[in-house]
């Protein structure tokens, strides 16, 4: 949820879409919950969705050739800050899936205590195998709760609230904490959350379990053995909000990630903690956000533990005109600190480790780099001629703020590393999207998407057996919606 909402937002329970099944029942009775059927002192809010999407890719920049043994973006292999090579496959042409997502859920108040549950279910058509995981998503197929929380708040104004269970969590814009809406299993976390509004000042604390403790026996931990005794992952954050004017916004977000064993192959033993602040605001048609963070901790090597010291700064601005068709132009601009490629025993590695965030939330629609390692810049314009119909375009230039550092996609996974990698330069981006919503219960949208690669993404790609000088990319959605 965006923290530029009020906190009443956060605990009000609602899940991604509240869609009644039954309106003239809702119509029928006096209820303070907007879409909700109301029993007696129960309000029952349901929703349904099905979202289809097929996508195709040529040269695809993480698939084929080298294959490395753990996503972490703080994983090193002995002597190079990449991951080790787990297996070299044939280079892949060209890459195309339907996949699809569907949820029923529902959600229940009575008096201060809500209640959500919503079943997801996400699978590729035609196919079992498990591929495109990001950090902190589920495998495919998937059929499990993506939301199952109780959530207990006061009863006037909804100034505090207590949330247990799974639940999704968005702070700021989505680039350390995000979501990732456009995945078949958008991320949700296992969490504790307690969030009071004092005045015009939010506040909000998190835990989060990422894996679970080790030496569980077997029959707990569903595996043949115990699994390696540890006391897992665990992720911890602060949040507060000033709304000092719609203007004036200001955000401060602590985050605290402690991994040991067991851990997923998309975590590295450590202890990373992130500052984050941010100013945004938005104001008769126009819009923006900036923002800084700076990381530090440290990290487990080789024999050793090395420091970590990194930082990273976005920024974006939207206006909306008077001009015919509604046009709007928007621009973003990011860095994150990168590295060497190589590291001596001890030095301190200065790679952006970006938590878990939104893959495609301000960031490129190909989704070919994240908030790593980066240079970014970029411009869109879009027109709506017609309620119904939005049609957005851009052009994104993208670099490696470190030539011979790590280059990683919008989920975080590894592409490569050339130490001499004489170009920083990743490519450039045109894209467009096409959004149309015939009728309310349907949104239909197509976007495609063109890179040029620069000579330093084409020096990489070669080294990790996949060459390329272009990618295209292309995708239809469907979303289905209850009326």
């Amino acid at each position: 949820m965006n923290r530029s909402s009020s906190l009443a937002q956060v605990a009000s329970g609602s899940v991604l879409v509240a869609l009644t099944l039954a309106p003239g029942v809702a119509a029928a009775q006096a209820s303070p919950l907007s879409r909700a059927v109301v029993v007696g002192g129960w309000s029952f809010r349901p929703e349904i969705e099905v979202r289809t999407r097929a996508e195709v890719r040529t040269d695809p920049v993480d698939t084929g050739g080298d294959v490395y043994g753990s996503s972490a973006v703080l994983a090193e292999g002995f002597g190079t800050t990449l991951p080790p090579i787990a297996e070299t496959r044939a280079e892949t042409d060209s890459q195309w899936i339907v996949g699809e997502r569907a949820r029923i859920g529902l959600t229940v108040d009575r008096g201060p205590l809500t209640g959500v549950f919503t079943l997801q279910d996400a699978r590729l058509w035609g196919s079992t195998e498990t591929i495109f995981l990001g950090a902190g998503q589920s495998e495919l197929p998937s059929t499990a709760p993506w939301e199952a929380y109780l959530d207990v708040h006061t009863r006037s104004g909804r100034r505090a609230f207590f949330r247990m269970g799974r639940q999704r969590v968005v702070w700021g814009d989505g680039r350390l904490l995000g979501e990732s809406d456009w995945a078949f299993t958008p991320r949700s976390l296992d969490a504790l959350r307690f969030g009071v509004q004092l005045g015009d000042i939010d506040l909000e604390a998190m835990a989060s379990l990422l894996s679970a403790p080790g030496a569980t026996p077997p029959s707990v931990a569903g595996t043949r053995k115990p699994i390696t005794e540890g006391t897992g992952a665990q992720l911890y954050g602060l949040d507060a909000v000033w709304h000092v004017a719609p203007l004036l916004q200001l955000e401060v977000t602590g985050l605290a990630r402690v991994v040991r064993e067991p851990r997923p192959s998309w975590l590295t033993p450590g202890d990373t903690f992130v500052v984050d602040a941010r100013v945004f605001g938005e104001h008769r048609g126009f819009s923006y956000a900036a923002e800084g963070a700076y990381e530090f901790g440290r990290v487990a090597t080789y024999g050793d533990d090395r420091p970590l010291s990194a930082f990273a700064l976005a920024a974006r601005a939207g206006l909306e005109t008077a001009l015919p068709w509604h046009l709007t132009f928007g621009a973003r601009g990011a860095y994150a600190s990168g590295d060497d490629g190589e590291l001596e025993p001890g030095e301190t590695q200065t790679r952006f480790d970006p938590i878990l965030p939104d893959e495609r939330r301000n960031i490129g629609l190909m989704g070919l780099y994240g908030w790593s390692n980066l240079i970014e810049g970029s411009g869109t314009v879009e027109v709506r001629p017609v309620e119904e119909l939005s049609v957005r375009a851009g052009y994104t230039f993208a670099a490696l703020a470190q030539s011979s550092g790590r280059w990683v996609t919008a989920r975080l996974l590894p592409v490569g590393a050339v130490a001499e990698n004489g170009s920083r330069v990743l490519g450039h981006e045109v894209d467009a999207i096409v959004s149309l919503t015939p009728w309310e219960p349907l949104r239909l949208e197509a976007g495609y998407g063109l890179f040029l690669f620069g000579e330093g993404g084409k020096a990489i790609l070669t080294a990790a057996n996949r060459p390329a000088d272009m990618q295209h990319f292309g995708y239809l959605q469907a979303t289905l919606r209850a009326p």
